[in-house]
């Protein structure tokens, strides 16, 4: 198996950093709904789920919360409509929904409100930290003190995908999969 599928099946990453910004929502939007379609037909024509999870990178891009309003364009609009389709309905035909976002207040709480494992990592941004206060129980001011201290890779796992909150380390990619951008160098020690 090739290093760029996943260990338990086939792994396809649509990369649409070149589709026009004006058309990306209608693009993704259509995928997206093909998809739920698909394994909705699939269950119905089989019996029985196809497993899939569909990974939304910069989600606040196509799921933002202004989008599904009148003020929306009407392809950002369909886009977030869609995937709030996909949080409410996929687990029922086999299909999670992952969401990447370095600005959670920014997506739809229609959304926010069917995630069951969430994994965060450092906010610094004053609305952010207030949406995940109200996210969480109570009970984890304490942890939730850390997300200021987190460093790269760092997260704190929350809800089904944990028995208990936890903080964990992701792995670290390799050099050939890693992007071509990391933070910037203030100082060094030499």
């Amino acid at each position: 198996m090739r290093a760029n599928q996943a260990e338990n099946g086939p792994l396809a990453i649509l990369d649409l950093s070149f589709v026009p910004s004006k058309a990306v929502c209608v693009v993704v939007a259509v995928l997206a709904r093909m998809i739920i379609e698909a394994v909705q037909y699939h269950r119905k024509l089989k019996g029985y789920e196809l497993l899939m999870v569909l990974v939304l990178d910069e989600a606040h891009t196509f799921v933002h919360r202004g989008l599904n309003s009148k003020t929306g364009s009407a392809p950002g609009q369909t886009c977030c409509r869609t995937f709030e389709r996909i949080s409410r309905e996929g687990r029922k035909f086999g299909l999670g929904l992952v969401l990447a976002s370095q600005r959670p207040s920014e997506i739809s709480p229609t959304i926010l409100s069917q995630c069951n494992t969430v994994l965060l990592h450092c906010f610094v941004n004053d609305r952010d930290q207030d949406l995940i206060k109200r996210l969480v129980p109570d009970r984890l001011g304490e942890l939730l003190r850390e997300l200021l201290s987190l460093t790269s890779r760092r997260v704190i796992m929350l809800g089904w995908g944990a028995p208990a909150p936890l903080m964990t380390e992701m792995r670290e990619l390799l050099e050939a999969y890693r992007p071509h951008s990391s933070a910037p160098v203030f100082w060094d020690s030499g």
